[in-house]
């Protein structure tokens, strides 16, 4: 790990927000229900998303799936994007699949995706030859990765705030860059603590702020809608006047 990663925490803490001097985040935040699979009902899908503005599925790809449920194949991943055409968010895994979209080569999945999300470690380099392959590019945000909240020049970048690091444990306080870039927010985050947690994320959120979970949503390691409908009933409780875009 270089001096950069490392020092992540101290060199940056003039780059986060906490609790005490953020703005109260403006609208309901945004929804990405994460690791759509071979098993899932995409008709239910598409009813959620026709009745839920600010819902959007995400689907993981791998250009190494070996088998793995939340990881299909790239054909089904297509066909599964063009049906939730603008409604769905692609998350990028693995260096392979990351060369594969700098190089051009994923447009037929990603066409159909409104957001993009390359996992791991984006460079600073790197940054600009995925952003020009998509509409919109979300990377992540934590000590693991480079700090790109105050990286210029990308206007379509996103980050997210994903403090487990995959991990499905939410954070004893959450923090968000200080950045002019959309910002969202994952870990541990599921219909059990929903509500709590939106309650903390909303002092420190901003506009346009959304929340991914993933491991909450699976039975036996496969997508469950069933559970998604519990997220999105806790969601649409959520005390605000309206969804965050």
């Amino acid at each position: 790990m270089t001096a950069q990663l490392m020092n992540f925490a101290s060199s940056n803490a003039s780059h986060v927000i906490a609790a005490d001097d953020a703005p109260v985040a403006a609208g309901r935040p945004g929804m990405t229900l994460t690791g759509v699979d071979y098993r899932t009902d995409v008709s239910a899908l598409q009813d959620l998303v026709a009745t839920n503005p600010g819902l959007e599925f995400g689907l993981l790809y791998s250009a190494t799936p070996e088998a793995r449920r939340r990881y299909p194949e790239l054909s089904w991943l297509v066909a599964t994007a063009n049906a939730l055409a603008g409604r769905c968010a692609i998350h990028v895994c693995g260096r392979l699949a990351r060369a594969l979209l700098i190089a051009g080569e994923l447009e037929e999945l990603v066409a159909p995706a409104a957001r993009v999300q390359v996992n791991g470690d984006v460079t600073p380099e790197e940054l600009p030859l995925l952003a020009r392959r998509v509409q919109t590019l979300i990377t992540q945000f934590n000590p693991r990765v480079h700090d790109l909240s105050q990286e210029g020049g990308v206007s379509n970048h996103q980050l997210l705030v994903d403090a487990s690091g995959g991990r499905g444990i939410s954070p004893s306080a959450w923090h968000r860059p200080n950045t002019g870039k959309v910002v969202g927010f994952a870990g541990g985050l599921g219909p059990h603590n929903l509500e709590a947690e939106a309650s903390r994320l909303a002092m420190v959120a901003r506009t346009g702020w959304w929340l991914d979970m993933e491991e909450s949503l699976r039975t036996d390691d496969w997508f469950d809608v069933g559970r998604c409908r519990g997220v999105l009933a806790a969601w649409s409780a959520l005390p605000y006047s309206s969804t965050a875009p």
